[in-house]
């Protein structure tokens, strides 16, 4: 159930970009192999000098394959720490500019833009840490678990086998296209301290918004079987009125209105299940699966205290497909032991 409150919440945050161009000089044309492969990339040649030009100025980097055009600052935009700060945070967390990492280009650009809206939400969660890395590991099975506590139609699915990449909705307003970017910082806490960038869609009172966000989700088990959490996340408003808007206060109380909705939506059925209710569980087409019953089987031994850490999905996955495949390998000479003794009476 946590784990929906933090997809949630950055659908909520990543949905609030509207257009993302602004009018901006071009960057020097260069037949590089390496800039035309990320100006395919990114697809905009001002998200391209957004990649390059913040990259040097805010960390001296010269990324592979931008141009010193590409590297010329924004002429409106100012260096300062306030600006660099976010990069430093991605770099010290273990998220650093390596080309050959998935999703670094676009990523990067989308901090070196002229616009950017910070949002922070904490608070927290009547789950404790194993149980909230057990409802990360398995994404699909969590959204399934909450709607057949409160008949809702949350919805998360994996679309990469590796199992960084999904979309998700809370079957109302919002939707999106998400990456794991990073699952611990520095290599601390796995599954505590997590990095996601995301494509966001929403309805927010008149507006149907859509766009980007980078979030922070960090998270530490408290007393009381709880852990607290904080939701850091970075928008990027693609002109200046939207920047306004979003900056506003009435805009502000309208998106942790919305969070709040979802956060709800985890406590009441959070509270239900630890409160002894089964019987949503019971009742549930979805949760019935041959799949799902051995997730829930396994979701009540990490509530009953069995240690989960991220990845246990996948190790169990496949050592229960191993078991599965012996034991049907074993079948025919039992069979064929059968006969023979038949044969032989």
């Amino acid at each position: 159930m946590k784990l929906l409150s933090c997809i949630a919440k950055i659908l909520v945050i990543a949905l609030f970009c509207g257009a993302f161009a602004w009018a901006a000089p071009g960057a020097s044309a260069t037949d590089s192999v390496a800039r035309q492969k990320l100006l395919k990339q990114l697809q905009k040649e001002d998200d391209l000098r957004s990649l390059c030009s913040g990259l040097k100025k805010c960390m001296d980097i010269d990324y592979p394959g931008c141009s010193d055009g590409d590297k010329q600052p924004w002429p409106k935009l100012k260096y300062n720490e306030e600006q660099c700060r976010p990069y430093k945070e991605l770099f010290d967390r273990g998220y650093k500019p390596d080309p050959k990492s998935p999703m670094v280009p676009e990523i990067y650009a989308r901090l070196g833009r002229q616009y950017r809206v910070e949002y922070v939400y904490s608070g927290t969660l009547p789950l404790n840490e194993n149980v909230i890395k057990f409802l990360f590991d398995n994404m699909p099975f969590t959204a399934q678990l909450i709607n057949a506590y409160l008949d809702e139609n949350y919805f998360l699915e994996y679309t990469h086998p590796s199992r960084r990449f999904f979309n998700g909705s809370n079957g109302r307003s919002l939707s999106g296209e998400f990456y794991w970017a990073l699952q611990d910082s520095a290599g601390q806490k796995l599954g505590m301290r997590d990095v996601f960038f995301g494509y966001g869609h929403a309805k927010i009172l008149r507006w149907a918004l859509h766009g980007t966000a980078i979030a922070y989700l960090d998270m530490d088990p408290i007393p009381g079987n709880r852990v607290k959490y904080k939701l850091t996340a970075i928008v990027f408003p693609g002109n200046s009125v939207l920047n306004n808007i979003m900056q506003m206060k009435v805009f502000r109380s309208v998106v942790n209105t919305k969070i709040e909705q979802i956060v709800n939506d985890i406590k009441k059925a959070a509270g239900s299940y630890f409160d002894g209710n089964k019987e949503p569980m019971l009742k549930s087409a979805q949760l019935k699966s041959a799949e799902n019953v051995q997730y829930v089987l396994d979701f009540e031994e990490v509530v009953n205290g069995a240690h989960w850490e991220l990845g246990d999905f996948e190790r169990l996955q496949k050592a229960r497909k191993q078991k599965r495949e012996q034991d049907m390998q074993a079948v025919p000479i039992m069979v064929k032991d059968i006969q023979k003794i038949k044969e032989k009476k």
